[in-house]
């Protein structure tokens, strides 16, 4: 595969994180079930209002067996901040098959059989416990890679650049890229004008090099 960028380019916005990263309380979790709620709760959110859900749901039902026999009304009181009540239903049918299916969860692949639960869910998931993954890409996090790579003619997929991009980084790291990558998006790689300048990646940024070359 052509690799646009050096290998190792990526590595300093894991450096950037570090400092400038967002801290949510279930990147903080060990427990897959807490994390792959969060992220459900994430489907079309903001983070800062999953943050105060997250917390008061966890607080209020601690385990997925508190979740399991919990009132699906009650659920649904609790996360209607976020809208989309039918999600309470689906978080409860989670909280079941987690606890009555005999085998540990443990797998990308086992965490798409649940009920509500999508393949970048079930990736995020399973990038975020060290399981098997692919890279995670969305539409927030396919813009810094696709600017990045200078890939944003649309002649990849979204898969084959996040590939391009996760690559070159250790597979141990893709945990922290992924989250790296959401926060420069939401903090510095905004969609209509970029902060190229205050970037961890701009010497190695193909957008960047591009707007340099046009005098911007």
């Amino acid at each position: 595969m052509n690799m646009k960028s050096s290998p190792g380019g990526l590595t300093a916005i894991l450096t950037w994180w570090v400092e400038n990263g967002r801290d949510f309380p279930w990147r903080q979790t060990k427990d897959p079930f807490r994390f792959l709620i969060a992220e459900m709760l994430l489907q079309r959110s903001r983070s800062g209002s999953v943050s105060r859900v997250y917390l008061s749901l966890f607080d209020r039902w601690p385990s997925a067996e508190d979740i399991r026999d919990a009132d699906v009304n009650e659920i649904a009181t609790i996360i209607n901040p976020l809208g989309l009540k039918s999600r309470a239903a689906k978080i409860k049918s989670v909280a079941v098959e987690w606890t009555t299916t005999e085998q540990p969860f443990n797998s990308m692949i086992q965490l798409k059989r649940l009920p509500g639960v999508g393949p970048y869910i079930a990736n995020a998931t399973s990038t975020a416990m060290s399981w098997d993954s692919v890279p995670c890409v969305d539409s927030v996090s396919i813009r810094v890679m696709r600017r990045y790579l200078g890939e944003w003619d649309g002649t990849l997929t979204d898969t084959d650049v996040a590939l391009q991009a996760y690559l070159q980084v250790p597979k141990s790291q893709w945990r922290e890229l992924n989250w790296s990558i959401l926060d420069l998006a939401a903090a510095v790689c905004l969609p209509r004008i970029p902060r190229c300048h205050s970037c961890p990646l701009e010497d190695r940024c193909k957008w960047a090099e591009m707007q340099r070359q046009k005098g911007i």
